[in-house]
């Protein structure tokens, strides 16, 4: 059972990236070939014709609109940065983007080496600060959040705090994904633990071990 649903979070994760590359690659190129023609058919326009004039800078205002929605959809699946260029410039564009997008301030502490990761370590790290971060800004009232991640030489090591009001008081435990991130962290021979109080908020420490890859991990599991 646990090999098969490491197996569906894998397929998972690949069927977001080739949706987020197909939404980047050829619906956004569309619409910016689309805002391009609308450009070329207002320099077309009657000088007099206002009404003309009009209706192209809808039109054109709608597309951006929706350029905006694909973009995000696209990022959201899976940002192709984490791909392209590692861990630490994902996690700097999702905070940035989480802050454009909503009032919690966040501070992201990044220390160490991630070049060598693997693809699952990478990925499980993103999705567990992204799915603590949508917690804060859904139902924990956060207002401020310091994700702090190193690396050891045991492992990696991930704290995620915030301000909020806890978990008893914002939510049930289970409706906050956070049985996703445990199997998750799981999965790679990793530990979870939670601290929440009404008083202080929440912290999420995740610890994941790099002494062997995920493959090896799941195989020893298999064995034993």
């Amino acid at each position: 059972m646990r090999q098969l649903s490491q197996q569906l979070v894998a397929t998972q994760e690949e069927e977001r990236r080739k949706l987020s590359r197909e939404l980047h690659d050829h619906v956004g190129q569309t619409l910016t070939g689309l805002r391009m023609e609308l450009g070329r058919i207002e320099r077309l326009r009657m000088p007099d014709n206002e009404r003309f004039a009009a209706a192209v800078g809808e039109a054109r205002s709608l597309v951006d609109d929706v350029v905006r929605t694909v973009r995000d959809l696209a990022l959201g699946l899976r940002p192709s940065m984490l791909d392209d260029f590692g861990l630490q410039a994902a996690l700097e564009w999702h905070v940035r983007d989480l802050t454009r997008r909503s009032d919690l301030a966040v501070a992201l502490d990044i220390s160490g080496d991630f070049a060598d990761l693997s693809d699952q370590q990478k990925t499980c790290i993103y999705r567990v600060v992204q799915e603590a971060l949508t917690n804060c800004v859904r139902h924990a009232k956060a207002r401020r959040v310091t994700v702090g991640l190193s690396r050891t030489p045991a492992g990696l090591e991930l704290h995620i705090a915030d301000d909020g009001i806890g978990i008893e008081a914002g939510h049930s435990g289970q409706g906050l994904g956070l049985k996703g991130i445990e199997e998750r962290v799981r999965e790679l021979s990793g530990t979870m633990r939670i601290d929440t109080a009404a008083e202080t908020g929440t912290t999420l420490h995740v610890a994941l071990p790099l002494a062997a890859r995920p493959e090896e991990a799941s195989f020893a599991r298999a064995a034993g």
